[in-house]
């Protein structure tokens, strides 16, 4: 697979001021948002006018991993055309509703996977080729086995407190730092080869140029704690040569625009393409609908895993922090995400699908609501014990583990049981998370935790969790991702003022939210 289109004059804003091509005060904007996940795709369409956001699914897609050469790989050839009919989609979308087509596109995706690609070709008058790069080899994914044991041998060279302190990353064995280490490519790559991170891959396929969204990059274990630039003491220890890796861009700056040829394959013009928060928990973040003067705001981003966490101005990479499991990624407008990973709806969906396989038919909303009808706070579980991470039978192992509060020989007998069993330990594993959280950042506690993704549904779990930290939560907007990505484009074409909070006006503007509050505070 390779970007053979040629590129006319397609470069990076040196500046971090908004992309080409702002529209008028006042005029609709219709622009892409590329949103990738580990279990499916797709290309949203976002239009923004009044003051509002209204997103519209063009294409959805799966995205399954594949076996190949004995690894764990993404089919990265198979992404890419269906993120080209996406983008064809949109575009017809936008004209159905009376618009010029698309204004922008953005990319974003989950965090440490990446290409590698070969230097591009050299053409007949001796220029290099722009974006004629070959893939080498395949997207290892995440889950692959190759880092086994790695991140251990790698902290007998550099400690793990050293390499906290250095990139403020906690260290999971998936870092792309280890699978670096674990990557025997890397020795046979030619000058001019690059590393880069999934949606820096899309972007280069669609543009042509090389570059490193700094979001994607702070889930490295490579950057620099302060942001400002790969951290050269890790990469000699690891053995990888600072040529490989691609220079940094910052959300909102602009990568470049789509590339002729593809642009006339596609029918969509030659769009810019402006980089969001390229992981998609920096962009799913940046739609938390906080007010401007919350500080420090306090969210998680809920689905089948919760990264529950603050918004900060700098990094906590504190030994304290490393303990605690908590890690600080980069945000939009040099934020800082302070975040730990815990357990989620995991718990629940593998439930559900053990209680399936054994025949029976379970609807997620009527076993919620039967939930909310069991007597409360009779037992509990710890969410992030690690036998709760691999699926198979995870009732029968909730069910095992579950201890009972009021001292007698019994267990969770139903569906509904269980569940609320489940949620209420999920919202006290929340509320010390969050507690920890301020306490090692030096906060107090914030007046309300805002719920964001597809979690924010769970109204449950939702008024659970509210009860826990005794304080309200704020549920919404269910499409995170996909909100903050487009909203930072319309800011970088100048759709709305680049005043701090305006994005998070636009955000609150263009979703209904749902508020719990704790239940002892009700009038």
């Amino acid at each position: 697979m390779s970007a053979t289109q040629p590129a006319d004059d397609a470069g990076v804003d040196d500046g971090a001021g908004t992309a080409d091509g702002a529209q008028s005060a006042g005029a609709p904007l219709a622009v892409a948002a590329i949103d990738l996940g580990a279990t499916s795709g797709r290309v949203m369409l976002g239009v923004a006018d009044h003051g509002r956001i209204e997103l519209i699914q063009a294409h959805r897609f799966e995205n399954r991993l594949v076996k190949r050469n004995g690894h764990l790989c993404w089919d990265a050839g198979a992404l890419w055309a269906e993120i080209r009919q996406g983008l064809a989609d949109a575009h017809d979308l936008a004209l159905v509703r009376g618009l010029e087509g698309l204004s922008s596109i953005g990319v974003d995706s989950w965090a440490v996977d990446y290409a590698l690609v070969g230097p591009d070709a050299v053409g007949a008058d001796g220029a290099a080729v722009t974006g004629s790069g070959e893939l080498l080899g395949e997207v290892i994914a995440y889950r692959d086995r190759r880092t086994d044991g790695v991140a251990e041998s790698f902290a007998q060279q550099v400690p793990r407190e050293r390499q906290y302190a250095l990139t403020g990353i906690a260290q999971q064995p998936f870092n792309t730092l280890y699978q670096l280490i674990a990557d025997d490519r890397l020795t046979d790559l030619a000058p001019g080869s690059t590393l880069l991170m999934v949606p820096d891959l899309v972007g280069y396929l669609l543009t042509g140029q090389r570059r490193t969204e700094r979001t994607n990059a702070s889930t490295t274990g490579m950057l620099a704690v302060d942001g400002t630039g790969w951290s050269e003491e890790l990469l000699a220890a690891a053995g990888v040569g600072p040529g490989l890796l691609a220079p940094l861009i910052s959300p909102g700056e602009r990568l470049g625009t789509v590339q002729p040829l593809l642009a006339g394959e596609l029918g969509i013009g030659e769009v810019p393409v402006i980089a969001v928060g390229s992981h998609d928990t920096a962009s799913a973040v940046l739609a938390v609908p906080a007010a401007e003067d919350a500080h420090p705001v306090a969210y998680i981003s809920s689905g089948t895993w919760s990264l529950i966490g603050l918004e900060l101005g700098a990094p906590v990479a504190t030994p304290a922090a490393l303990e605690a499991g908590f890690t600080n990624e980069g945000g939009i407008d040099d934020t800082t995400r302070f975040l730990k990973n815990v357990a989620g709806m995991w718990l629940v969906s593998e439930s559900i699908r053990q209680w399936e396989d054994e025949g029976a038919r379970v609807d997620l909303e009527d076993l919620l609501a039967a939930a909310a009808l069991m007597p409360a706070n009779r037992f509990r579980i710890d969410p992030t014990d690690p036998s709760f991470l691999a699926p198979g039978r995870m009732a029968d192992r909730v069910t095992l583990a579950a201890r009972p509060l009021d001292g007698e020989d019994e267990r969770p007998r139903t569906p509904a049981q269980l569940v609320r069993c489940i949620l209420e330990s999920l919202a006290e594993t929340y509320r010390d998370e969050l507690h920890t959280a301020c306490r090692l950042a030096r906060m107090p506690l914030p007046e309300r935790l805002h719920v964001v993704g597809g979690g924010s549904r769970n109204a449950l779990l939702n008024q659970l969790t509210a009860d826990a930290l005794s304080i309200e939560v704020v549920a919404g907007p269910m499409e995170a991702t996909a909100l903050g990505n487009v909203a930072l484009q319309v800011r970088s074409l100048g759709g709305v003022p680049s005043d701090d909070g305006t994005l998070r006006d636009l955000i609150r503007q263009s979703v209904p939210l749902e508020r719990y509050r704790p239940t002892s505070s009700r009038a």
